[in-house]
């Protein structure tokens, strides 16, 4: 990949209210995921996506690192394309653009060799459960250019802004100036790594007008049917081990009864062979 930018964190704070309920929900949904259970309530759609955008800038969202973003041919930064406008929650409308806030341009076109990317974070650097992202491709340059994002690839980490990451989605972002939401599983994510493999056919760079994040929202009857699930599992469970209790009680058991054969040299010998040596 290209060159990294890191962007100093803010200091962690400690949430634990948020925290619990995260893990909580985060938990529950590792162990459904992993039962199998969870798929009917997503296809279902019990499991939604909440309406806060965790990586606004206002509400403390960060970019913490990024592969590249616009330099004027003194190599300083263009403050109107840099990358941390696709955080300040100014979009480009119409035949309207924001003075201070263009959008995002990367410095050189992507490819599948050679991607760009920003890695996204959380405020104090929280885990979250999370659902749907939504890209806004929309920027100061008109879209027949080419140069805004297409093809885009949802990575996620929940350990370090360096990962490991692992792959939630592909997705791909049409050429026109609306939100486009993407929705995955829900995943436990502390940091967020947007890859972005192509645009729609510019050589000289890929733009982007803003990204959202947003976590999973479990209903109050989602909720409960996951309980429900969630203890049949734990009851299956209890049953597996204690069977598994009891062939070992009886695996030991018949160790203990059985009685061994006596060595080959205190085997009785022939009655013949006996009174010979009488």
């Amino acid at each position: 990949m290209n060159t990294v930018y890191n962007i100093v964190p803010h200091t962690l704070e400690a949430d634990n209210t948020m925290s619990k309920i995260s893990l909580l929900t985060a938990t529950l949904m590792a162990l459904l995921l992993i039962s199998g259970l969870i798929a009917p309530l997503y296809a279902s759609n019990a499991i939604s996506a909440g309406g806060t955008n965790l990586v606004a800038a206002e509400m403390g969202g960060r970019i913490v690192a990024f592969s590249s973003q616009a330099v004027d041919e003194n190599g300083k930064v263009m403050p109107e394309w840099q990358v941390t406008n696709l955080i300040d929650g100014k979009h480009v409308l119409g035949n309207y653009t924001p003075a201070d806030s263009y959008g995002w341009s990367s410095q050189h076109a992507p490819s599948e060799e050679n991607p760009e990317w920003i890695v996204f974070a959380f405020a104090h650097d929280q885990t979250r459960l999370l659902r749907r992202i939504v890209i806004d491709p929309a920027t100061d340059d008109p879209p027949f250019i080419g140069r805004w994002v297409r093809d885009i690839e949802v990575q996620v980490s929940t350990t370090t802004p360096e990962g490991p990451y692992k792959t939630v989605g592909r997705f791909l972002v049409v050429n026109k100036p609306i939100e486009q939401h993407f929705d995955f599983l829900p995943v436990e994510a502390r940091y967020v790594r947007l890859v972005i493999t192509s645009n729609h056919g510019s050589d000289k760079c890929v733009e982007m007008g803003e990204v959202e994040i947003y976590e999973a929202i479990v209903g109050d009857s989602a909720l409960d049917d996951i309980i429900v699930r969630l203890d049949n599992l734990l009851q299956e469970l209890k049953q597996l081990r204690d069977f598994q209790l009891y062939q070992q009680e009886q695996k030991t058991l018949e160790e203990v009864t059985t009685k061994p054969a006596p060595p080959a040299s205190e085997k009785t010998a022939p009655e013949g062979t006996q009174e010979e040596q009488q």
